[in-house]
């Protein structure tokens, strides 16, 4: 990548980020500032920190489930870098729309230029665990939906965010198959994309033009497939890495109850876990971290599902994200200069 590109990208995440802070002061203005501001305000703020420490717990935990699965993919090195690439990869994935599509490649491109592990290698381990730190979201919103259902407290509105979980499930596991079933139709699509992309390279860059061919293309899916068979062969580091997975996200989601504590606004720690499960919905909005659309979505459910006021469930909303994801993007950003200088 040339230094050029690497600053149109900045400047394209800038300009994506701004539109989505802009995007989310006109959420709060439809909501009443003040109304929000003093909602807030009211927030205690020891409770509230540990919000913030259950949230350092959990992205450790993350980071420690990116390492035992890249210990079954072959990487032995030391614990901290890995760390150090998750933080940085959610620093990504936080600051750049859709940043958890865009990131894998390019993380695992970092990866194999620093260890001995192979890119396709370490791209199927860093998906493997991209997925167990997500799971999370479908099975304890399930649950969740289950503690609505049994409650019969699912209103016309609430059916709509139910709808759209379940939508994104579904999605979800239907690509899951497809690229596990239909290996064959994975490959015809790279393919076809690789293609067009090697000949306008060999006019310009023949050397990595030779990636793009299809025996290439071919070699590093083949390498991707077992090594993710590799690594679900492995019962033990399974087993492993879904328990931590699941404790890693159920300290993701206790800051939102932590939250509202805080305000003076308890809340069930189920209805929590069902809000922070939603707001997965939330993501689907085209802006960075889904800033904005994840904030409706939680204060939504919020104030559906609990007698909280419609400005302070947004003041739950964002301050919870201050934690979940303002705090991810500080830490994320102070990894990625501290991979760059000293790994």
């Amino acid at each position: 990548m040339t230094e050029f590109d690497t600053e149109v990208d900045v400047a394209r995440a800038a300009a994506a980020f701004a539109i989505a802070v802009a995007l989310l002061v006109v959420l709060v203005g439809a909501f009443g500032h003040e109304d929000v501001l003093v909602a807030a305000s009211r927030a205690e703020l020891p409770i509230y920190a540990l919000g913030f420490a259950a949230m350092v717990g959990c992205l450790s935990l993350r980071g420690a489930v990116w390492n035992r699965v890249l210990g079954s993919a072959g990487y032995d090195g030391p614990f901290t870098p890995i760390l150090g690439l998750y933080l940085a990869t959610r620093f990504a994935k936080y600051v750049t729309p859709y940043g958890q599509v865009v990131a894998p490649p390019g993380v695992a491109y970092v990866l194999a230029q620093r260890s001995d592990v192979e890119y396709e290698e370490g791209l199927a381990a860093i998906v493997g665990g991209i997925f167990v730190n997500y799971l999370p979201y479908y099975t304890f919103g399930g649950f969740g939906l289950a503690y609505l259902f049994v409650g019969w407290r699912v209103t016309g509105s609430v059916r709509t965010y139910a709808v759209a979980f379940l939508g994104t499930v579904g999605a979800v596991v239907a690509i899951a198959v497809l690229l596990w079933v239909r290996r064959d139709v994975v490959e015809r699509t790279l393919l076809a994309v690789a293609a067009p992309i090697r000949r306008l390279l060999e006019s310009v860059r023949p050397s990595l033009a030779r990636s793009f061919r299809p025996e290439n293309v071919r070699d590093r899916l083949e390498g991707f497939y077992r090594t993710l068979e590799t690594i679900s062969a492995d019962r033990a580091t399974l087993l492993a890495v879904l328990a931590i997975g699941h404790l890693a996200w159920f300290l993701f989601a206790l800051p939102l109850y932590l939250t509202a504590l805080a305000m003076g606004e308890p809340i069930s720690l189920a209805v929590a876990v069902l809000a922070v499960a939603l707001s997965k919905v939330g993501f689907l909005t085209p802006t960075p971290g889904g800033l904005g659309g994840v904030e409706l979505t939680i204060a939504g459910v919020l104030a559906l599902l609990t007698p909280v006021g419609a400005a302070t469930a947004l003041a739950i909303g964002l301050l919870y994200r201050v934690v979940a994801y303002w705090l991810s993007v500080v830490v994320g950003a102070v990894a990625a200069i501290a991979l760059s200088l000293w790994w």
